[in-house]
């Protein structure tokens, strides 16, 4: 089942890299991704749909959570 995460983070250099590095760890492929500047130029939201179990997911999202640039995930 596909699952699609909403994230705002900070707008510095390496942070989707680090991102993505959440999901290559876990075995999972980014199906859809859209990155569009946040509200302020400090922040950034990304869209981002993977396919996997609904336990999978609440594990990404807390995963994603301790991120220090990452400063808001949700599964929508």
């Amino acid at each position: 089942m596909n699952h699609t995460f909403s994230l705002v983070v900070n707008n510095e250099p390496g942070v989707l890299s680090r991102i993505s590095g959440v999901f290559t760890r876990r075995r999972y492929n980014i199906s859809s991704l859209a990155v569009n500047e946040g509200d302020s130029k400090e922040t950034s939201r990304m869209e981002m749909t993977t396919a996997c179990t609904a336990a999978e997911a609440i594990l990404l999202v807390s995963q994603l959570d301790k991120l220090i640039d990452v400063r808001q995930v949700e599964k929508l």
